[in-house]
């Protein structure tokens, strides 16, 4: 399976290679490192890496460059790949450059030259773990779109079979099933045999499809098939469409073989074919009447209730999907790990905040907060005690700080918080506190005592801003200040 890239460019081959060995030492395993010592020349490893259709989540860019500036090719990139994360790395850059940069290319972070090797790995991560949480809420919100049009389909006023092939269809316009489009609805009513339906888009035809049907295997697989003489290797998931508890039907839908199975294509899957079972319910119901029309009217009644069954049936499914959208609401502003708010839905907050205050001239303070030597904690203690731990630290946080404050976890170990109605000196007293609670509390985890310290840094929302991004840019400022200090301490921008 191909790695994720992460691009650099700088002009400046030593800077260059010295970052590549940087990045490739901390992140090698995982991503492949690119390098481009131009604008132009990285424009041209983009194109490469979308025609290879190959991922790429950041783009580590210096501002000072012959030909291109680096705030001109990030803004570029971005309009060709909206998803990819961006961070300016230079010694040169003017503060409208980096403006320009945020505006133009949604600019993740700016870091100075000469960089703390351990500071720039720490900010790849987060815009790595920003990015991939951002594809994770796309793919929640493309999966929520498609259920909605296959249960429009269900309902709408057309023949079975047309139903099944244009559901068909919207199932593989999903982002992961597209590149192939390719795929096959097999379903066999037993109880009415002139109701079989095989629905194909691109020879999407499963090996020993009609054998299926015979087993009881109600899980959904992903199946890969060996290349052989005469065929290519296949990989495609096999989804039962199971109806009051037997199987009447399979999805086949076809993967490129680098694809791996995960828990949300599958969730996704599954409810795809809760959906196709209500369907092919109606169509047994809808079939049923049209062959009974002309039986006695208490046989008309009898039917009628049959289809009222069908109905409380769908109403069933539609709380199923009521449920699926509730737990995509969670998961699109929460974040798993620490319960707090994530960093989306805490921009939304805060933002809303500093246009409150700018409304009514208020006072208000951003708060960045990031745990010192979380690193050392991971390498020491292994990750999952560093999860752990982070969730730990997000509870004294949040019990040491007031019930209006809006706190969210922003980063890896990145917090902040937005304290509304408070001058300077009271979100110092209430920072100091949380500094010491953090500091004097000895956190156990499995049994593996932990002390941990944070580093805070401070500013204020200024009552011109409509938004927390330059607030918090300063915040962050200050919260490098009291690393460079020597950690476990207050800074003020």
């Amino acid at each position: 399976m191909n790695k994720p890239v992460i691009l650099c460019v700088d002009d400046e081959r030593i800077i260059l290679s010295s970052l590549k060995s940087q990045l490739v030492q901390t992140l090698g395993e995982e991503y492949r490192i690119e390098v481009a010592e131009s604008g132009e020349e990285a424009l041209e490893i983009i194109e490469e890496l979308i025609e290879q259709k190959q991922e790429l989540p950041l783009i580590i860019a210096d501002q000072i460059m012959g030909g291109m500036y680096g705030d001109e090719l990030l803004a570029r990139a971005k309009k060709i790949l909206p998803d990819t994360l961006s961070i300016m790395l230079t010694g040169q850059a003017t503060a409208e450059s980096v403006g320009e940069a945020v505006n133009k290319a949604s600019l993740f972070r700016y870091i100075s030259k000469p960089w703390n090797e351990d500071d720039l790995t720490l900010t790849i991560r987060s815009a790595i773990c920003h990015y991939k949480d951002q594809r994770e809420l796309k793919r929640h919100e493309c999966h929520q779109e498609i259920l909605n049009q296959v249960l429009q389909l269900a309902l709408a006023p057309m023949p079975f079979e047309d139903r099944i092939t244009q559901s068909l269809a919207v199932i593989l316009s999903t982002e992961c099933f597209r590149s192939l489009n390719k795929g096959s609805i097999y379903i066999s009513d037993r109880e009415h045999e002139d109701l079989v339906v095989v629905s194909q888009i691109n020879r999407g035809i499963a090996p020993d499809n009609q054998g299926d049907f015979d087993t009881n295997d109600k899980q959904i697989r992903l199946i890969r098939t060996p290349a052989s003489s005469d065929t290519a290797a296949l990989t495609y998931y096999r989804a039962p469409i199971i109806l009051s508890n037997k199987i009447f039907g399979f999805l086949y839908i076809y993967v490129d073989n680098r694809h791996q199975q995960n828990i949300q294509t599958t969730g996704f899957i599954s409810s795809i074919c809760h959906t196709l079972a209500g369907m092919l319910r109606l169509a047994q119901y809808n079939l049923a009447l049209e062959k009974h029309n002309t039986v006695l009217e208490e046989l008309v009644d009898q039917r009628t209730s049959q289809l009222n069954q069908a109905l409380r049936k769908q109403e069933q499914l539609n709380d199923i999907l009521l449920e699926a959208n509730q737990k995509l609401e969670y998961y699109a502003t929460t974040d798993e790990l620490t319960g707090l708010m994530n960093r989306r839905s805490f921009f939304n907050r805060a933002d809303q905040e500093a246009a409150r205050a700018h409304r009514y001239g208020r006072n208000a303070m951003m708060i960045m907060l990031d745990v010192d030597f979380f690193k050392e904690v991971n390498d020491s203690h292994g990750h999952h005690i560093g999860d752990k731990l982070l969730a730990k630290v997000a509870q004294v946080i949040k019990a040491n700080i007031r019930e209006h404050d809006i706190l969210g976890r922003v980063g890896g170990e990145e917090f902040a918080i937005v304290m509304p109605e408070t001058d300077l000196k009271e979100a110092h007293e209430i920072c100091e506190r949380v500094r010491l609670a953090v500091s004097e509390t000895n956190i156990e985890v499995e049994g593996t005592a932990v002390c941990v310290s944070i580093s805070i840094g401070m500013s204020e929302i200024r009552r011109d801003e409509l938004s927390i991004g330059n607030a918090m840019i300063r915040a962050d400022q200050a919260l490098y200040s009291a690393k460079h200090k020597g950690r476990n301490l207050i800074s003020v921008n």
